[in-house]
C-alpha cells in the first residue's frame, strides 16, 4: 500500500522505476521508509527551490552521488575496522579517496543503467565490476623482492605472489562490500522515486558539428 501511494504521488510525467532486481531483504522496509521521508523533504518548498536552482538533471545526479556515498560508507564500516592498517594515516587517506569514488560511482551508475536498462541486472553488475576490480588491482603493494622487465615477484605465479593474491582478495571484498551497498541504496531510491534514472527519451541529442570550412583558421576565429 505504501508503495502504491508513493507511485500515485509521483510528479506527472516522471518515469518510475520498477522494483529493484534483487532478492527481498529484511531491511528493505526500513530503508524504503527513510528514503520516502527524504523524498517528502525534497518535495517541500525549500527542496523545490534547491532543485530549481540546481536544475533537474544536475539535482538528480547530486542526489545519486550523495546516496551512493552514504550507503557505501555505511557498508564499508565493518570492513574498514577490520583492515590491518586501520587508524593509520594511509588508512584514513584511502577511506577519504574511496568516499570520492563512491560519489563518482553513483553518478556513473545513474547514467549507465538508464530507464529500461534496469531490467537487465547484469548491466548493473558490470558497472559494479568496472569499479571494484581495477581498484583491487591498483591497491596491491609489491614486495621488495620483485624484479622488473619482465616483472617477477615469486611463487606461485611469478607475476603474483601469495601475498599479492591475498591483497587482491581483501581489496575485492573491501571495495565490493561498499560498492554493493551503494548499488543497493541507489536501486531502492530508484524504486521509491527519490531519484530517477537518466532517460534517453528525455535527453536532447547534441547538435551536429558545423561543417568544416577549407583554409586555416586560428582558434579564436
Amino acid at each position: 500500500a505504501a508503495r502504491g501511494g508513493a507511485d500515485s504521488a509521483a510528479p506527472e510525467g516522471r518515469l518510475r522505476s520498477p522494483a529493484p532486481p534483487f532478492p527481498a531483504l529484511p531491511l528493505d522496509g526500513p530503508v524504503d521508509a527513510l528514503l520516502e521521508g527524504a523524498k517528502e523533504l525534497l518535495a517541500s518548498e525549500p527542496g523545490r527551490k534547491v532543485q530549481a536552482l540546481a536544475g533537474d538533471e544536475r539535482f538528480e545526479s547530486v542526489k545519486s552521488s550523495i546516496l551512493s556515498t552514504v550507503f557505501g560508507g555505511l557498508s564499508l564500516i565493518p570492513a574498514a575496522l577490520l583492515d590491518s592498517s586501520a587508524y593509520t594515516p594511509r588508512w584514513e587517506f584511502q577511506i577519504d579517496m574511496f568516499a570520492a569514488e563512491l560519489a563518482i560511482f553513483g553518478l556513473v551508475y545513474r547514467y549507465a543503467v538508464r530507464e529500461g536498462d534496469n531490467k537487465n541486472p547484469m548491466l548493473g553488475l558490470g558497472v559494479l565490476g568496472a569499479f571494484v576490480l581495477p581498484r583491487a588491482l591498483f591497491m596491491v603493494q609489491l614486495p621488495a623482492e620483485c624484479t622488473p622487465l619482465p616483472l617477477e615477484c615469486g611463487e606461485p605465479l611469478g607475476y603474483f605472489t601469495w601475498g599479492m593474491l591475498a591483497q587482491i582478495a581483501w581489496q575485492l571484498f573491501f571495495g565490493g562490500t561498499a560498492l554493493l551497498g551503494s548499488l543497493y541504496g541507489l536501486e531502492r531510491a530508484f524504486g521509491v522515486g527519490l531519484i530517477r534514472r537518466f532517460s534517453s527519451v528525455d535527453g536532447q541529442a547534441a547538435p551536429p558539428p558545423p561543417k568544416a570550412e577549407t583554409g586555416f583558421r586560428l582558434p579564436w576565429q
